[in-house]
C-alpha cells in the first residue's frame, strides 16, 4: 500500500491530549450546556467490562429530560 507523505497523523498523545480534549469541549458548549439548563430530572447508569489482556471499559449514560 502506497503512504502518502503529505498525510501526518498526530501521536497518540497529541491526540488524546489535545484533540480530543477539544472536540469534548466544543461538543459539550455548543450541545450539552444548552440542554443542562433546562434539565429537571436525570438518570444515570454504568457499566464496567474487564478482560484479561485487554483494554478495561468503563461507561457512563446519563439520560437527561428537560422541559419542552
Amino acid at each position: 500500500m502506497y503512504l502518502c507523505p503529505i498525510v501526518v497523523f498526530p501521536s497518540r498523545k497529541t491526540f488524546s491530549q489535545e484533540i480530543l480534549l477539544d472536540l469534548l469541549e466544543k461538543t459539550k458548549e455548543e450541545y450539552m450546556l444548552l440542554k443542562l439548563k433546562q434539565c429537571y430530572f436525570a438518570t444515570t447508569s454504568f457499566d464496567l467490562w474487564m478482560s484479561k489482556g485487554a483494554h478495561d471499559v468503563f461507561a457512563l449514560v446519563i439520560n437527561f429530560l428537560n422541559e419542552e
